[in-house]
């Protein structure tokens, strides 16, 4: 961490990555910069935490394609990690567990400011870093239905750690994603460019064999060389 008059932040992007697409990546440098310049925050940590097999999504690859399609994307990147530990969870007889958004940001709490006791500054003190949650606005816009989202979890999420909420103009509105969480000081809004990727409509062109230009080069190659999403729910 270069200024220790700064809050150190990790962000945490939590989903299916089924297949991770360009837009995952992009949204890390958005939320990035906008935390740096416009926060006082400072970006000390970024990491993509791909939910397990448990999630049960007809569109779900295993989770071991997940974590290698994630890993091969992050690859030429120097900022943003993988975190296997939500992907890889099990129970005693070995069978994957399902983690809830509130799960994974206590796992990323208690690593690095429990175990770790936090981020050192240049000048050798520990600070407690902020761990907040990275969505995208049609994640954010669900978050005001208790039915997809348990308010006990939202009041954790939300008001012990925080959340980043990247614009997506093409998929949905930015004001009405955050109308009904306005009682939250925490959420952050992130600026966004006009984009239309949408994951249905990558597996799909992989599953009818068209150019697909929204994914990594490397996931692209991995995705067609393992035969990925051919028999698979788009």
């Amino acid at each position: 961490m270069t200024n220790p008059e700064k809050t150190p932040l990790v962000l945490v992007a939590c989903g299916s990555f089924s297949p991770i697409s360009i837009l995952h990546l992009q949204m890390f440098e958005m939320a990035e910069k906008y935390a740096n310049k416009k926060t006082n925050f400072e970006v000390v940590g970024s990491y993509l935490s791909p939910v397990s097999d448990a999630y049960k999504k007809p569109s779900l690859v295993p989770a071991h394609h997940r974590l290698v399609m994630c890993s091969l994307a992050v690859e030429d990147t120097t900022d943003i990690m993988v975190d296997s530990w939500e992907a890889l969870r099990h129970d005693e007889a070995g069978e994957p567990v399902y983690s809830t958004t509130i799960d994974a940001l206590r796992h990323f709490d208690q690593a690095i400011n429990e175990e770790m006791g936090g981020i050192q500054t240049a000048d050798g003190i520990y600070k407690k870093a902020q761990i907040a949650l990275l969505v995208g606005a049609d994640v954010a816009v669900t978050m005001g239905d208790p039915k997809v989202w348990d308010p006990a979890d939202l009041e954790q999420i939300l008001g012990d750690y925080g959340m980043f909420v990247v614009e997506r103009p093409a998929q949905t509105d930015i004001n009405t994603a955050l109308k009904p969480l306005m009682k939250y000081d925490k959420i952050w809004q992130v600026n966004s460019f006009e984009n239309e990727v949408s994951s249905t409509r990558i597996r799909a062109q992989i599953k009818n064999g068209e150019d697909v230009f929204d994914l990594p080069p490397k996931v692209i190659d991995y995705i067609r060389s393992h035969g990925l999403y051919n028999g698979v729910p788009a």
